[in-house]
């Protein structure tokens, strides 16, 4: 897995063959085939990981939150366990957004299939908030805007040599995310 997150997260996909991988890993490829049936179960291994691991940084951001605190106060800390986990690290933010799209038809269903399970993580944090009305779609627009948001800004930042500085970036999508549920608050305008 580690070998796979190097070639993959620095050669690519396309680039990183068994052997490749073997060779990094220091295994063969019979030990290679005694693991994984293709190199798409592999892709598909570390992408799950990557997003295991952010999914569980991401939840101990929200389990730590004061339920009492602003909704900023609450949410800040889940953003920053979900960029700390994959943009401060390219090669994982490369694997998880760039290297698994295109793939093949079985990858980009599994791929969708994440992101629908991200949907569903944050129409439940959501729920959890109170004070926002509800929709015929739940919060699934929402979440797409934010998760388009979050990851091109972390694959931006990712990937740029001159960069902000990465609070910059957190703060920006916190604001993206505020406006978001603010549009869906049931409190009158003042």
């Amino acid at each position: 897995m580690a070998a796979a997150l190097e070639v993959y997260g620095t050669q690519g996909y396309a680039r990183g063959t068994v052997s490749t991988i073997c060779t990094a890993a220091g295994l063969s490829r019979r030990q290679f085939y005694e693991l994984f049936d293709s190199r798409e179960d592999l892709l598909i291994a570390v992408y799950d990981m990557i997003h295991a691991q952010a999914r569980t940084a991401v939840l101990a951001a929200f389990a730590r939150a004061d339920p009492a605190a602003s909704l900023q106060d609450r949410v800040r800390p889940a953003i920053a366990a979900f960029f700390d986990s994959v943009a401060t690290d390219p090669r994982r933010m490369r694997i998880a957004f760039v290297e698994i799209g295109g793939v093949s038809a079985r990858v980009e269903a599994h791929r969708v299939r994440s992101r629908a399970e991200w949907t569903t993580f944050f129409g439940a944090a959501a729920a959890e908030i109170g004070g926002l009305r509800d929709s015929p779609f739940g919060f699934d627009y929402e979440a797409a805007a934010f998760i388009g948001a979050l990851t091109e800004a972390g694959h931006l930042w990712a990937s740029s040599t001159e960069r902000p500085d990465r609070d910059e970036v957190i703060d920006m999508l916190l604001a993206v995310i505020v406006a978001l549920a603010t549009r869906r608050s049931t409190a009158e305008p003042a």
